[in-house]
């Protein structure tokens, strides 16, 4: 008797110990995903800001150029004919207009997509949420078997 109460206690602590060990290796593992989820995402939105700032400096330029040609345009114009002057302007501002309109749908698609990007960023970003959530369950769940073996 005394030597099962012995050999119990044994098996008992040795036990306890490889399921400390177990969680100790889970709860490792589990901050090293985490870690790098962090890092995968902090990536990402790095990414996407310079993507950003990428798209806005382009526009900027293309804005710009746009801007020095109708200026060029506008001063060739001056220099040819001051009576033309009149006339010349109307139709310069139903093209600056058109431009606007157009610069106005471009801005409005930019944002569309940096809109899209950020959900879709959103969105991976939940789905390995989930997905780490659901390897936690599973892991807690595998241990919670494992511990009443």
């Amino acid at each position: 008797m005394p030597s099962d109460v012995k050999a119990s206690t044994v098996d008992e602590i040795r036990l306890r110990q490889y399921r400390n060990q177990v969680q100790n290796r889970n709860e490792t593992e589990l901050r090293e995903i985490q870690e790098k989820h962090k890092e995968e995402v902090q990536k990402l939105i790095e990414n996407h800001d310079f993507q950003l700032e990428s798209l806005r400096n382009a526009y900027e330029l293309q804005i710009s150029q746009e801007a020095e040609k109708l200026q060029e345009t506008l001063d060739g114009v001056r220099v040819k004919a001051e009576g033309r002057i009149d006339d010349e302007k109307n139709s310069t501002e139903g093209e600056l207009d058109k431009l606007k309109r157009a610069n106005a749908e471009r801005i409005d698609q930019y944002k569309k997509n940096a809109e899209y990007q950020v959900d879709s960023i959103r969105k991976q970003l939940q789905a390995s949420t989930d997905q780490l959530h659901e390897h936690a369950v599973k892991s807690a769940k595998k241990q919670k078997g494992e511990l009443k073996v």
